[in-house]
């Protein structure tokens, strides 16, 4: 282990494991039989020997049990402080997601008790519980939700809006639930002043691909939050899921090494930008072959974040895996290599790209076969927000939204968005083709709407039916009706 000042650590060095050339996110690939879950335990071993330096959790590869608190592993958890690192020195951990359910409880009071400590938090009215820890789980969910209940946090069907027992969602939904859980915990008992290592054995156990890949988007919009941090944290993980490696090689922190049998030194090297690139597509043909999924190219986060929500949202009709771009030129890139491979895969190959509308009217994209290109009808995706079914969403109208709007800018007169906001209320087109990112969620907090706007602008676009663009619709009017038809309703009777 190298140490300076900032705590920065190149290298981890258990009894026998030694992990050189150490970044943010450590990949540990491998085939079976090579040690890769032994090189890990092995550098938690050492690590939990030396506590004064190091932060250490382990997660392991059998994650048995369901996502239910249980008062048997409250007591040994604290009785023993060794109790839950003992029980995962093995591969197998019957009592597993218990352990979870405790652990995410009980990151929502240091979650809170950070909240209250923290002015620049307390006093964004877009940050909570809910948004910031609760929404990032319920982001690698389909079929239910993670929701605050009155005692405890509850399951609940997105089909019927039942309630749900523990016991009774899917192995690979629990799955989801636990690991996200378990990083979550990590990431928010941090200790600034020591090195803090995530150890995740497999993670991609029993989970499907497009979980895999959500999965990685998580970890790294964990480090993103953590940045300020990102000297003292480093993730190692051994997995053998394509899908995972590429959503995780899609970020400036992943480096990636090969742990070989009898061999205990792995090397670590960067992801390279052309692997950064192709990601989205390698990671991802497994679901594409199974349920008819088309890549859906987008030009930023927030775009994929909409679109995954309206995936849930549509209970299955809108088949689509969104694929992010981080620019306009990069769109540009996966479109051309989305042309030159999909052709090799696939007998009838599909793909889409969306890009923002950016001020521009009425110029249309032409498609590059077998890629169908679109420009929305609007600035960008937050736009849409404006519109009357996601208004309806948030339970209100446009002149609802108006009479919130004006009685807020009265009550916050030194509010910087104040002028913008008060635009917006008296623009005749609800400002369609200008850029509203700094209000868009002040606009769901205006109208005390607790939902992240992204989750608004999907819910109602997974809402969507066929006979919708029969109608007036303003929502497929800033969407565009082509890119309605054809990647909403693409397998529409």
């Amino acid at each position: 282990m190298k140490t300076g000042a900032t705590l920065k650590v190149t290298e981890l060095k258990g009894q026998t494991a030694h992990l050189t050339n150490l970044n943010n996110i450590n990949i540990n690939m491998g085939r079976n039989g090579a040690g890769k879950s032994r090189f890990l335990r092995d550098i938690e071993e050492m690590a939990s020997r030396s506590k004064q330096l190091f932060y250490v959790r382990y997660v392991s590869p059998e994650r048995a049990g369901s996502f239910k608190r249980d008062g048997n592993v409250l007591t040994n958890m604290s009785d023993n402080p060794d109790w839950l690192r003992q029980t995962r020195a093995v591969n197998q951990a019957s009592n597993f997601k218990a352990a979870s359910a405790m652990l995410f409880r009980e990151a929502e009071t240091l979650y809170l008790r950070r909240l209250a400590s923290t002015p620049e938090i307390r006093m964004d009215p877009t940050r909570n519980f809910e948004t910031d820890r609760l929404s990032k789980v319920n982001q690698l969910l389909t079929n239910i939700s993670l929701e605050m209940g009155n005692a405890d946090f509850v399951f609940r069907s997105l089909a019927d809006g039942q309630t749900l027992s523990p016991d009774a969602i899917s192995s690979g939904e629990s799955e989801a639930v636990a690991l996200a859980s378990e990083i979550l915990y990590f990431f928010d008992t941090i200790e600034p002043a020591k090195f803090n290592i995530l150890l995740l054995d497999e993670p991609d156990v029993h989970l499907h691909p497009d979980l895999q890949a959500r999965l990685g988007k998580l970890i790294i919009a964990m480090l993103d939050e953590f940045k300020n941090l990102a000297d003292r944290i480093a993730v190692c993980l051994s997995t053998h899921s394509s899908p995972l490696v590429c959503s995780l090689a899609d970020s400036q922190y992943v480096s990636i090494g090969t742990k070989s049998f009898a061999v205990e030194t792995v090397e670590l090297k960067p992801t390279s930008a052309e692997l950064r690139k192709v990601a989205p597509f390698f990671g991802h043909p497994l679901s594409l072959s199974l349920s008819e999924d088309a890549a859906l190219i987008l030009e930023g986060e927030d775009d994929e974040r909409v679109w995954q929500q309206a995936a849930r949202t549509s209970q299955g009709r809108i088949k689509v895996f969104p694929v992010l771009a981080g620019s306009v030129d990069q769109q540009g890139e996966l479109e051309t290599f989305c042309v030159d491979l999909l052709g090799t895969l696939y007998d009838n190959p599909v793909a889409f790209s969306l890009r923002d509308g950016d001020g521009v009217v009425d110029q249309p994209l032409e498609h590059r076969q077998p890629i169908k290109r679109y420009r929305l009808q609007c600035y960008a995706i937050e736009n849409v927000l404006l519109t009357d079914p996601c208004l309806a969403v948030m339970g209100t109208t446009w002149e609802g939204f108006v009479a919130a709007a004006m009685k807020w800018v009265g009550e916050n007169p030194e509010h910087p968005d104040r002028t913008l906001i008060t635009e917006l209320a008296g623009s005749d087109d609800r400002l369609r083709h200008k850029k509203i990112k700094k209000i868009r969620q002040l606009v769901c907090a205006v109208l005390e709407c607790k939902k992240p706007w992204e989750v608004v602008v999907g819910q109602a676009i997974g809402a969507l039916r066929n006979e919708d663009l029969a109608n007036s619709n303003m929502l497929i009017s800033f969407l565009g009706a082509e890119m309605v038809s054809d990647v909403i309703f693409r397998n529409a009777a």
